[in-house]
């Protein structure tokens, strides 16, 4: 098994994603906080302080070959500025969770497809993953088609799977067998 203690970063036209950086907390203030960001999340940071915590304990397992989750920015080429978010979560043998978010006011620009396709190459390419998936909240439509875009499939949909702490809602589920991946035209 291989084991990764850092990420180098990954190169789209537009971004730049890398390991999250303590650097980032005033950039994810600046959307993580948001409304239509965290209406289709299930973990929601409520405040700045929530947002430094969270950067913090990124930071702090960056290097760690225990780790099991790798925590993204994804830093916009011309700003040099952290505009949306990526996560990868290694689970049973060669199985990886992903997950995206971006600032809402730069969606529907294809910059969410890029964060997609960079975490599901760091999940086949890096990781070694065999399979991935990732679960789109219910009434997210965006995040349905960007999954279908980045080449991954409907798997099924959970009617009261739990979204947050004490709520439960409709949640689809996709994924892409490292076979797609490697099939997928580019």
């Amino acid at each position: 098994m291989t084991i990764i203690t850092k990420l180098s970063a990954v190169e789209s036209p537009s971004l730049v994603l890398r390991e999250i950086e303590l650097r980032d907390t005033a950039a994810f203030c600046n959307f993580m906080m948001q409304e239509n960001y965290q209406r289709h999340i299930a973990v929601r940071l409520k405040d700045e302080r929530d947002i430094r915590s969270f950067v913090t304990r990124a930071v702090a397992r960056q290097g760690d070959d225990r780790r099991s989750i790798f925590h993204l920015a994804a830093e916009e080429k011309l700003s040099g500025e952290a505009i949306g978010d990526g996560f990868l979560i290694m689970q049973r043998p060669k199985t990886v969770e992903i997950g995206w978010g971006l600032h809402p006011a730069m969606w529907r620009m294809g910059l969410g497809t890029e964060i997609g396709r960079a975490l599901v190459s760091i999940a086949f390419e890096r990781l070694k993953a065999e399979n991935i998936w990732c679960k789109v909240m219910g009434g997210n439509q965006a995040s349905a088609k960007l999954a279908r875009r980045i080449g991954m499939r409907h798997l099924k949909s959970h009617p009261d799977y739990p979204t947050t702490p004490g709520k439960s809602g409709v949640v689809e589920f996709y994924a892409m067998s490292e076979s797609d991946y490697f099939d997928l035209s580019y």
